[in-house]
């Protein structure tokens, strides 16, 4: 008990003596030695992961345009719709054409019947005859050939509407792929840009480690000669570890943009990296084109042109079915009639040869209501389809002036950045500068160094926003070509 009170009564006179140091009798601060603040252990501070087990690809912006558009599964889904469409014009072409083939037919039925029973077939002619007997005898063999035709007459004018149709179907299918096409080459050129930013802000996180570092190496002396209070070092380690964590956490946003980065172009496991190229150079800003070059707008119109031409379709249900048939056939029989012998090998021989060629007219009255039922519905689908795609001009118009309105302030901030560095590296060497000459406490040294930080990281990435606004109009406007080409 003595001892303690001993121990404290000369911990109380050392702070005594202490605040007779300080002037204007303010307390001077206490120092703190290197033994006094424990310095970060890898433990507590190292937060960087493995390497990754992968070699890094560097890429362009160019470079993941063309990948994601070889690779990426929506593409070739696209294109095998576009070959698909295609096929289904030279279908719907064909059904215009005559049909034509050849028949043949083998029954073993009563002979009852002239010449015999005959079950329906192409290119046979019904035949009817009187009844000679009322038996149910064994049955004899028929048989029969025949080489046919038949041409509907009026196909051209029904399946002209079809024809159509599968017309604007591949030209939609067409336009289609151009849609995926644009989306998966923003889709890759945006995560580009933004795992750039992320990079660039890794960079200046690393800088801005860098400094701290150097402030605490810079202030660690002074604080051990007793030149600096020992709050100093604390200050300077705090900053440092602080700048340790924004290490680790921008190289955690630059590797799950990378992830992003390899999905977007259809390479997923590949470790990538982005080669900003002139991306963080000044650009030239040139206009957009208007809303009828997007793809998004040559589909819905698509659309409305293969609604139109199934109004034809629908229409051209009215007219009635003429058919142009002709044939060239041989009936077998195992019957004599009319004294005349039966054909060879009891009828499995067709030996009497025929032809017919005709007309025929069919027109069913009791469909026109519903095929007026038909037609109002067609009608309908159009006038939606037409609604859908002034919708679809009014998103993207909204498209283009949300990416115009994103440019003006994207080039507004990248004019301003410039400037904003500029006066940050000029207040961080001052206040360095005044730390080592002790004019200026150690906060004003943490507090410039982190406005540098800032602008360094914001001055990288408004250059990069300035790219993804112009990305972003050349989305609305459905031409990327000149953004990644620059």
């Amino acid at each position: 008990m003595h001892a303690a009170r001993a121990l404290l009564s000369s911990g109380m006179m050392t702070l005594a003596g202490c605040a007779g140091v300080g002037s204007r009798g303010v307390a001077a601060p206490v120092s703190v030695t290197r033994a006094d603040v424990p310095a970060p252990t890898a433990s507590t501070v190292d937060l960087e992961g493995p390497d990754p087990p992968l070699a890094t690809t560097v890429l362009t912006l160019g470079d993941v345009v063309r990948e994601a558009l070889a690779n990426h599964p929506r593409i070739r889904a696209a294109r095998a719709d576009e070959r698909a469409a295609e096929a289904r014009v030279d279908a719907s072409r064909l059904r215009g054409l005559p049909a034509a083939g050849v028949s043949a037919e083998l029954n073993r039925s009563t002979g009852n019947t002239t010449p015999g029973l005959f079950f329906p077939a192409q290119g046979f002619p019904a035949i009817a005859g009187p009844v000679e007997s009322k038996s149910l005898d064994g049955g004899t063999w028929q048989t029969g050939a025949s080489v046919w035709a038949s041409w509907d007459a009026l196909s051209f004018l029904r399946e002209a509407g079809t024809v159509d149709a599968s017309l604007a179907s591949r030209k939609a299918s067409s336009a289609q792929l151009s849609v995926e096409q644009l989306d998966v080459a923003y889709g890759a050129a945006d995560a580009f840009l933004l795992l750039l930013e992320a990079q660039e802000a890794a960079r200046a996180a690393s800088a801005a480690e860098a400094r701290a570092d150097t402030l605490v190496k810079m202030t660690r002396p002074l604080v051990d000669q007793s030149l600096r209070p020992g709050v100093d070092l604390a200050r300077a380690l705090a900053a440092l570890a602080a700048a340790r964590t924004a290490v680790a956490t921008a190289t955690e946003t630059r590797d799950v943009r990378r992830a992003d980065l390899t999905v977007a172009i259809g390479r997923v496991g590949v470790a990538v990296e982005a080669a900003p190229g002139n991306l963080l150079d000044a650009v030239d800003v040139t206009g957009a084109s208007g809303v009828a070059d997007n793809p998004s707008v040559l589909v819905a119109d698509a659309l409305v042109q293969r609604l139109d031409a199934e109004r034809d379709v629908v229409r051209a249900q009215f007219l009635p079915r003429v058919d142009l048939v002709a044939a060239l056939y041989a009936r077998g029989t195992g019957l004599s009639v009319g004294g005349l012998a039966q054909s060879p090998a009891s009828g499995l021989v067709p030996d009497v040869p025929n032809w017919a060629a005709g007309l025929v007219v069919t027109w069913s009255a009791l469909d026109i209501p519903g095929i007026r039922a038909r037609s109002r519905a067609a009608s309908a689908d159009y006038s939606a389809a037409v609604a859908r795609r002034d919708d679809v001009v009014l998103a993207v118009s909204g498209q283009l002036e949300r990416a115009s309105a994103f440019l003006r302030g994207a080039r507004g901030i990248a004019r301003a950045t410039p400037v904003a560095l500029a006066f940050a590296r000029a207040a961080e060497q001052q206040a360095v500068a005044r730390y080592r000459s002790a004019l200026s406490p150690i906060v004003d040294v943490a507090d410039a160094e982190q406005a540098l930080t800032q602008a360094e990281t914001n001055d990288a990435i408004a250059r990069i926003e300035v790219r993804r606004a112009l990305l972003a109009l050349g989305r609305a406007s459905g031409d990327l070509g000149p953004v990644v080409s620059r």
